[in-house]
């Protein structure tokens, strides 16, 4: 093997190694206190922010409590998603792998995975591959929770 061709292999595995940048450690497993796939836990009035963590300048709420995203619930498996700028979306649910998954009508799912009894994690799905944006995820705080 030529020189540097031995140079760019022990670069990258040196690289693979140190295991490079990562995208920041979100939740992929919900806890064992909040059911999956039933629409009660998500009712209520949301924060809608980014996650906190390493590397975060600014995280500015997506809505804030002042203009809150509200849930109801038709029915148990079932959540009516309002945003505040208006605007509303109906969701299935179903429970797989400690998270609930999120099924519109029309568009890409999304994946919900519960940090508390008053905050969760909303990934997107991407509707090619089925691969869940696990380094995108909204971060939903329960307004007066």
């Amino acid at each position: 093997m030529d020189e540097p061709m031995t140079q760019l292999l022990t670069t990258l595995l040196a690289a693979l190694a140190l295991g490079g940048p990562t995208p920041m450690d979100n939740p992929r497993t919900g806890i064992a206190e909040v059911e999956n796939g039933v629409a009660a836990p998500f009712v209520g009035s949301w924060r809608v922010a980014f996650p906190d963590g390493e590397g975060v300048i600014v995280n500015e709420a997506i809505a804030s409590c002042d203009a809150p995203v509200e849930i109801t619930a038709p029915d148990d498996a079932t959540i009516s998603y309002a945003s505040p700028q208006g605007g509303s979306t109906r969701f299935e649910l179903s429970a797989f792998m400690d998270r609930t998954s999120w099924f519109p009508d029309n568009g890409a799912s999304s994946i919900a995975v519960w940090t508390s009894a008053d905050s969760f994690y909303l990934y997107p799905v991407d509707p090619m591959t089925g691969s869940a944006g696990w380094d995108n995820p909204h971060v939903y705080h329960r307004c007066g929770g």
